[in-house]
This record gives C-alpha cells, structure tokens and sequence, in this order.
C-alpha cells in the first residue's frame, strides 16, 4: 500500500461488509480502505477457510479484521490472512457484543493490555504485512486521557504504528446498537492522541456522516473511518476518491450498478446470490423515489419465478432516470 488507503476507510461490519459488498464498494471508490467482517481466529481455523477468506483481486486494498484473544490461533489465523493476499491484518479491540464478552477478546481486551500485548506480540512475529489495531477510547471504568494514553503507548511498543478508535467509550450493560449511540462521541479525545503520538497512524471513526465532516476530521487525524453511513448509501462513495484523495477515478453510479448486477447475475451459489442481493436492496431502498417502484422490485426479487434479468432490467429503467436527476 503505498499512497495512505487509510485517509478514508469503510468500517467492519458483522453481516454486512462480505465479499459481495466489498466488491460493489470498490464500483464506487478505488482508493478506500476496505475490510473483511470480523472473523473469529477459531472460525480460519476450524471452519471452511475458502468460503471465509477468498475474496476479488479488485477489492485491493483490502484488510482481514480478526477476533480472539488466544495468541497461537491468532498468529495462525493471521498466517492463513497473508496466504490469501489481504494488504493488512486488522485485530479487533472494540467490538462490545455479548458474545465476544463471554469469549473476553473485542472491546474487553481494553481491560487485559497484558494479553492484548501477548496477542500483538504473537501475531506480528508471525506476518510482514501491517497489522493494525482498531480500539475505542476506553471501557467501562478503563478510561480517560490518562488510561488512553497508556494503552497507545504499550501497544505501539509491540510495533503497531496504526489505530482506529471509535470515539466513544464501551459500556459493558449495553447491547451493540446502544453502545454506538449512548456513549457520548469524544473526537477531542482522539486529537489528543494523536498529538501526543505524531508519529502513529491515527484513524477516527463514529458519528461522522458527511463529507465535509470527514474533511474536517483530516486536519486532526490521519484518516477517517465510516460505517453504517456507507451501508446505508454506498453511493457516498463517489465523493471520496475525488473529494479525499484528489484523484478523478471517473466512475458512475449507473455503470457501477451495472456491474454489480452482472456479478450477481455470474454467482454459483444461491446463497451468496442472496446475500448480494441484500446489499442491492440497500442501494433500492435509498434510491426509489417512488414507494411503488421499490415495492414492486421488492416483490420481483422474492418471486422465484421472474428471472434475475428481468428484475435488473425494470430496475436499471428507475436507477437510470435517479442517475439523470443527479447530475442535472
């Protein structure tokens, strides 16, 4: 990765950045940051690694996100990462579910840096890629200037030169939805970091929904990560490469969609066509200006007996009049 892919990064997102919503981010940004869902390093291990970790050579670049708090399976699960081509491996220290509580890694790692340094330590022995961390300001009673500053400082020791902290805290009482808005956003927090550590890569992520917010996000921090944002309108990502990187990569909605459609139209598996479709239906309900169209095209996609052509073509008919109201 030579130029900063990191200035702007779209999010891990469980159940939702797959391969197939990877592949149709990158129809409308070419330098973005992408990144797998988290992956248990158990799942890499045990599970069918090639469902879990191939991916489309135009989704560079892309990082693999990991979850866990076991050294060896993390350093393996990573090994594996490198195998298949990821640009990066991403450790998740945010992630504040029920589950990867009981399991004590995401988020809950804030509380172990003993162990979270024992993972660090294990893993980046093991690849020659980057290995990045993305964390939250603190957990629980683990918090504060002081508590934030100590944990950048022990891990960047392990040779961690790259962060993402989403600008809240975790509260250890509330359910994923609730953590990301109940939590009070503390950008100034993560200004501070980063210049208490000029020379770490400093990402922010939460809350941030506009592009001139990410803009502005760029003259404190070195990069920008968004999230739901994105899922819910991935055609905000025609602003980015020019408007974040300067680059004018010349790429359309309409042709992105196209594209997009075609891949569906080419996969093996129904289960993947379903789970690509579930990201299309994203960009239906965004853009149908008429509750009719979307209905109707809703009601096309779960009839079995239309074929897939023929739904694309009536939506390609509204995604191509949307496209001509855009851009006059």
């Amino acid at each position: 990765m030579t130029q900063n892919h990191h200035k702007f990064c779209i999010a891990p997102m469980m159940k939702k950045t797959d391969k197939h919503f990877r592949f149709m981010a990158r129809q409308f940004t070419k330098n973005s940051m992408l990144y797998t869902e988290m992956i248990h390093s158990n799942a890499i291990l045990k599970g069918d690694v090639e469902r879990l970790l191939k991916f489309d050579s135009s989704e560079h670049p892309v990082g693999l996100q990991l979850g866990g708090s076991d050294p060896n399976t993390l350093a393996q699960a990573a090994i594996i990462g490198q195998e298949y081509g990821y640009d990066e491996i991403n450790l998740n220290v945010g992630c504040p579910s029920k589950k990867v509580k009981s399991g004590n890694f995401g988020v809950f790692l804030m509380k172990n840096v003993e162990l979270l340094s024992s993972c660090v330590n294990e893993v980046k022995k093991n690849i020659n890629i980057p290995f990045t961390i993305k964390c939250r300001i603190g957990v629980d009673d683990f918090e504060g200037e002081e508590y934030l500053e100590n944990f950048l400082s022990t891990i960047s020791d392990y040779g961690i030169n790259t962060f993402i902290i989403h600008a809240r805290k975790a509260i250890s009482g509330l359910d994923t939805k609730r953590n990301r808005s109940i939590p009070p956003l503390n950008y100034e927090l993560v200004y501070k970091m980063k210049d208490r550590f000029p020379d770490l890569k400093i990402i922010i992520n939460g809350g941030i929904e506009e592009i001139n917010n990410v803009k502005k996000q760029l003259n404190y921090v070195d990069g920008v990560m968004l999230g739901r944002k994105i899922y819910s309108d991935p055609a905000f990502l025609l602003q980015i490469d020019k408007e974040v990187y300067a680059n004018k990569t010349n790429l359309e909605f309409s042709t992105g969609m196209q594209n997009y459609m075609s891949y569906i139209l080419n996969l093996k598996n129904k289960k993947d066509v379903n789970r690509a479709i579930t990201h299309l239906l994203q960009i239906i309900r965004k853009l149908s200006y008429t509750k009719e169209i979307r209905r109707r095209l809703l009601d096309n996609v779960k009839n079995t007996s239309i074929d897939l052509e023929d739904v694309f073509n009536c939506f390609k008919e509204d995604l191509d009049q949307k496209a001509h109201l855009q851009t006059h």
